[in-house]
C-alpha cells in the first residue's frame, strides 16, 4: 500500500470494506498496511462503530506523543539546573541586576518546560519563541563568548504548529554541537515565510556535527543523542505531511529544517485564546 510508505497505520488509518471471504484475501489486506476490515454485507451500526474506534486510536495516539514531547521538555536535567544555579550564584558577587535577568529568565523557562499548554495540539511560534529566547539567554550567560546566537527571524511572523517543535532543535545544537567542539561557536534560528500559508524553519550550529552513520540513527527512538527528534519528525509528519531535513558534516556542524504548510482554513494565532494568555 502506497501511502504507508508516508503514513504509518497511526497517522492514517485504513479501513477497507470488501466482499473476500478468504482468508488469504484478509491477510494480504492487514499486511499491505491495513488497521481494520469491514466484510460485505455490513450493517451501518457496525460500519459507525469501527470508524469511531479507529478516530479514537488516532487521538489517543497522537494524545500519546504530545505528552511525551510534553514529559521530555518537563525533565530538566540536573546538570543544566546545577550549572544554572551556580551561575546565578556567582553572578550575585559579581553583577547583581545580570543575576536578577537570569533569574527571570530561568523563571520563564522553567514555567513554559511544565506549561500544561505543551500537552494541546497547537501552539505558536511566538511562544515557542519566547522558550527559545529564554533558554538562549541563559545559556548564552554560562557559555559566555564561546557561544555565539544568531537570529534571522522575518519581522511580526507568526503561524501555529505543535508545541515544542524548535526549542529542542535549539537545545540539541548547543548542547552536542557547540558545546562539544572546542572554543565553542554559533547557532542560528531561521524562520522565513515562503507563501502564504508556507513557512520555512532552521536550526544550524557550526559545532561538532555528525559522520553519516550517525545521521541515519538520528530518528531513531532508542538513539539518545537527540533530544526528541522521532518524536518532532512524527507530529511534523502528521501536521503537514513533511519530515525533518538533517544535514551534518564532522567537524562543521549540523543543519535541522523543517516546512510548515498550513491548510487555508487553519486557525490562525490570533485566534488561539489560550496561547494568547502567556
Amino acid at each position: 500500500m502506497k501511502i504507508r510508505e508516508r503514513f504509518s497505520m497511526v497517522d492514517l488509518p485504513v479501513l477497507i470494506i470488501t466482499a473476500a471471504i478468504i482468508g488469504h484475501d484478509k491477510y494480504k489486506a492487514f499486511h499491505a498496511g491495513a488497521n481494520d476490515i469491514l466484510q460485505k454485507p455490513y450493517h451501518y451500526s457496525e460500519f459507525m462503530a469501527r470508524i469511531q474506534n479507529l478516530i479514537m486510536m488516532k487521538h489517543t495516539a497522537n494524545q500519546a506523543t504530545r505528552m511525551e514531547m510534553a514529559f521530555l521538555q518537563s525533565q530538566i536535567k540536573p546538570h543544566f539546573l546545577y550549572n544554572v544555579l551556580n551561575t546565578i550564584i556567582s553572578l550575585t558577587h559579581l553583577d547583581i541586576e545580570k543575576a536578577r535577568e537570569v533569574t527571570e529568565e530561568f523563571t520563564n523557562y522553567l514555567r513554559m518546560s511544565f506549561d500544561f499548554q505543551n500537552t494541546l495540539a497547537i501552539s505558536s511560534f511566538r511562544h515557542e519563541l519566547s522558550i527559545i529566547n529564554s533558554y538562549l539567554s541563559i545559556e548564552k550567560t554560562r557559555f559566555g563568548n564561546r557561544l555565539e546566537v544568531l537570529f534571522d527571524i522575518d519581522e511580526d511572523i507568526d503561524f501555529i504548529l505543535p508545541p515544542l517543535m524548535i526549542q529542542p532543535l535549539v537545545e540539541n545544537a548547543v548542547l552536542h554541537g557547540v558545546s562539544k567542539k572546542r572554543g565553542g561557536g554559533w547557532i542560528k534560528l531561521t524562520a522565513k515565510k515562503q507563501s502564504k500559508n508556507e513557512y520555512h524553519i532552521k536550526v544550524e550550529d557550526n559545532g561538532a556535527g555528525m559522520p553519516p552513520e550517525k545521521q541515519k540513527d538520528l530518528l531513531s527512538a532508542d538513539f539518545d543523542r537527540s533530544v526528541g527528534l522521532k518524536n518532532i519528525n512524527q507530529r511534523l509528519k502528521h501536521f503537514c505531511g513533511s519530515e525533518l531535513m538533517i544535514i551534518s558534516t564532522p567537524d562543521a556542524g549540523t543543519s535541522v529544517s523543517m516546512l510548515i504548510h498550513l491548510a487555508e482554513t487553519t486557525e490562525s494565532p490570533a485566534g488561539l485564546k489560550d496561547i494568547e494568555r502567556t
